[in-house]
C-alpha cells in the first residue's frame, strides 16, 4: 500500500483486501478457548471477562488504525497537468487525510480503562503520534491555500510522514494488548503483511 504524489496514488489497498490466512484458526481458537490472553500478574488464562475486555479495547485501537488506511485507500489521484488541477486534487486528498485522522483520534479518545500497565501510555502516543501528522496535513492544505501548487512539497512530505507511521504504535511492547491483538480480525488484518504502515512495503 504505497502513495505516491506526482502520479497520484500508486497502490493503495483496501483494508478488506488484506490477507489474513490465520484469521478463521483465530476464530476457531476463540470458538475452543484454547488463545485465550494470559494473565501477566498470574502468569495464567485471563479471566473470560478480562479477556472480553481486552479483545474489545484492542479491537477498537486497531479500529481507529483502519480508519486511517481507510482514508489512504480513498485519496484521489494528483491532477499534474495544470498548476490548478495540481492544486485542487492535492487539497481534496488532503481534506480525505485530514477526515481519517478525525475518526481515527475519535476512536482513541474514547477508549476507556483496560487495568492494563501500559494500555493508556501506548494510546497516549498513538494519539499524540497521528495528531503530529494530523497537524502536518493541515499545514500543508494552508499553504495550498496560499500558494497553490507551489506548495506541492508540503503535501508529498506530508503523504511519505503518513506513509512512514507506525499505526500500531507500541501496541506489542505491553504482553497482554499483543494477545489480544492476536486474537482481533481487525488487528489481523492490519499486521497480515508484517508490517502496520501504509508504505514501505
Amino acid at each position: 500500500m504505497r502513495i505516491g504524489v506526482a502520479g497520484g496514488v500508486l497502490g493503495c489497498a483496501l483494508l478488506a483486501g488484506c490477507g489474513h490466512p490465520d484469521s478463521s484458526a483465530r476464530q476457531a481458537d476463540r470458538a475452543s478457548g484454547t488463545a485465550a490472553p494470559e494473565d501477566a500478574a498470574s502468569g495464567g488464562p485471563a479471566a473470560p471477562e478480562r479477556a472480553d475486555v481486552l479483545l474489545a479495547w484492542v479491537d477498537e485501537y486497531c479500529g481507529a488504525a483502519a480508519d486511517v488506511v481507510d482514508a489512504a485507500s480513498r485519496y484521489p489521484e494528483i491532477d499534474a497537468s495544470t498548476p490548478g488541477g495540481t492544486s485542487a486534487t492535492s487539497a481534496r486528498l488532503l481534506t480525505v487525510m485530514i477526515g481519517g485522522f478525525d475518526t481515527a483520534l475519535e476512536r482513541l479518545r474514547g477508549l476507556g480503562e483496560t487495568g492494563v500497565d501500559g494500555a493508556e501510555r501506548v494510546r497516549g502516543s498513538t494519539v499524540e503520534a497521528y495528531g503530529r501528522v494530523r497537524e502536518q496535513a493541515v499545514a500543508a492544505k494552508r499553504a495550498l491555500d496560499r500558494r497553490g501548487a507551489d506548495a506541492v512539497g508540503a503535501v508529498r512530505a506530508t503523504l511519505d510522514r503518513v506513509g512512514a507511521l507506525d499505526l500500531l504504535g507500541d501496541l506489542d511492547r505491553v504482553p497482554e494488548l499483543r494477545a489480544a491483538g492476536d486474537r482481533s480480525d481487525t488487528c489481523g488484518q492490519l499486521t497480515a503483511r508484517g508490517d502496520a504502515r501504509i508504505a514501505g512495503r
